[in-house]
């Protein structure tokens, strides 16, 4: 095989090592890369020679005169491979210092070698060659660093696609080249670790399905849930754990509808209500839910209107009329359709005028002692001349008007007395004229005796016909003369 040949099948790596370097294993010791690299080294040091000398050499007088047009040719052509050069170098001591020598094969060796080739050729004077050659190293050198961020992706798709297909050997090599290529990468770093852990996590999923066969779901929920410790971004575990957890969920949900359901039918609403939270808790929108939330909603109304209808008809039964009014006011604003309160409210109200109406005489007898207002005493008592028998308070205060009623219509012996000279009148009854004594029947009330006469000051004297009392006697005389 020829040297060249063996060259292209083997380039030069990055790292240069002294002629006769004994280091084990290096590719130093493979005699085809020894000579290649002394012969490159040679030739580094010839060009840079002829970098250095040159433009002095050139610069003193030639000591052969040679035509002006023939000598500038040279001059030019050497300029511009040594520039070539130059550009060669800096670009490659940048790469080394950017550790690209470290994932950039094969085109980090095969620029090297375009690079050896253009030293031999300055060193030979073949100047357009040598411009050629360190320009196309030049080329590659910077085809290279521009396809950095491709080979990170590259070896980042390649890293991933192997590490899903349990290749975890090729997953963890392509993350270390994307890490040659970038040493703080965050999801190279990251995927280097879920590579290193790749086997604890496949034990811990081994682990689950075991255990889902064994129709254990807590505990194969426990193993894929330290699965993804490991592995935070392990798509099987977190698969895995939302399949099971919407089972345990399901199976959740089923156990507190059930209960809710039962609650509900033996009315225990509290119960129904806890139940249902934990429910709605785990499946919000469930049709269910709604449906038993409607019945819970239903169950509770019906409760409150039978406890406003048993305490209402409790204050019925006590006369207490507007307890009973509030109490059916309360549940006709939860339910303005109930029949029981309507009516109940109906009565408590008609209930309360008709009380009110007894109460305006007995709490003040004294208004059935005028005409007017005895007669519409008279006029109640017609109307509500009996009682329901379970409407005692009611019956005593029909009794109470009754009596005041009776006492107000039946006159009282009334005796006046006087000097048979006084002028007697009784207001709204009529003028009595001069007596010594007179006698007559008054409706019991509230009246006013008025004494005049020629030459003496009136007299006015209050004069009450109380109910029940047996007779009244009351004196005017006029005494004080004028």
């Amino acid at each position: 095989m020829s040297s060249d040949n063996q060259r292209a099948r083997n380039p030069v790596t990055p790292d240069l090592h002294p002629p006769g370097s004994d280091k084990p294993g290096s590719s130093a010791e493979t005699p085809g890369y020894r000579g290649l690299w002394l012969s490159l080294a040679a030739v580094l040091i010839v060009g840079l020679l002829v970098v250095l000398a040159l433009p002095t050499l050139v610069s003193q007088p030639p000591p052969v005169p040679v035509e002006p047009a023939t000598a500038v040719v040279p001059q030019v052509q050497s300029d511009e491979a040594a520039q070539a050069m130059q550009d060669y170098l800096q670009l490659r001591a940048k790469l080394e210092l950017e550790q690209v020598s470290r994932w950039g094969e094969p085109d980090w060796s095969q620029a090297a070698t375009t690079a050896a080739t253009g030293s031999r050729q300055m060193a030979q004077r073949q100047y357009p060659g040598a411009t050629a050659s360190y320009t196309q190293a030049r080329q590659r050198l910077e085809q290279l660093a521009a396809g950095r961020e491709g080979r990170l992706s590259a070896a980042l798709a390649a890293a991933e696609q192997a590490l899903s297909s349990g290749a975890t050997a090729t997953a963890t090599g392509q993350f270390q080249q994307a890490l040659l290529i970038e040493p703080q990468h965050e999801a190279a770093t990251r995927g280097l670790a879920r590579a290193a852990v790749r086997e604890e996590v496949l034990q811990a999923m081994a682990s689950g399905e075991q255990a889902e066969a064994s129709n254990d779901p807590a505990m194969a929920l426990l193993a894929y849930q330290q699965a993804t410790v490991l592995d935070a971004d392990f798509q099987p575990a977190i698969q895995a754990i939302k399949r099971l957890e919407d089972q345990l969920a399901a199976t959740a949900f089923g156990v507190a509808m059930s209960e809710a359901l039962t609650a509900l039918d033996a009315g225990r609403l509290n119960d129904a209500g806890k139940a249902l939270a934990k429910a709605e808790k785990l499946q919000p929108h469930a049709i269910a839910v709604s449906d038993a939330r409607q019945r819970l909603a239903q169950a509770r109304l019906q409760a409150q209107l039978s406890r406003l209808r048993r305490e209402a008809a409790l204050q019925v039964a006590a006369e207490n009329w507007q307890a009973a009014f509030d109490l059916f006011t309360r549940a006709l604003t939860l339910d303005g359709s109930a029949g029981f309160a309507q009516d109940g409210k109906t009565q408590a109200s008609q209930r309360l005028k008709l009380h009110a109406q007894f109460d305006h005489y007995l709490d003040k007898p004294e208004r059935v002692y005028s005409p007017e207002p005895l007669a519409n005493a008279g006029i109640l008592l017609t109307s509500a001349s009996a009682a329901p028998a379970d409407e005692p308070l009611l019956a005593r205060k029909i009794a109470a008007l009754q009596t005041l009623v009776s006492q107000a219509s039946t006159p009282i012996q009334v005796q006046l007395r006087s000097d048979g000279e006084t002028e007697v009148a009784i207001y709204h009854v009529g003028k009595l004229g001069r007596f010594v004594q007179h006698q007559l029947q008054l409706l019991p009330g509230n009246y006013t005796v008025i004494g005049s006469r020629q030459g003496y000051r009136d007299v006015r004297k209050s004069m009450k016909v109380s109910p029940g009392s047996a007779s009244v006697s009351q004196l005017i005389i006029c005494e004080e003369q004028i």
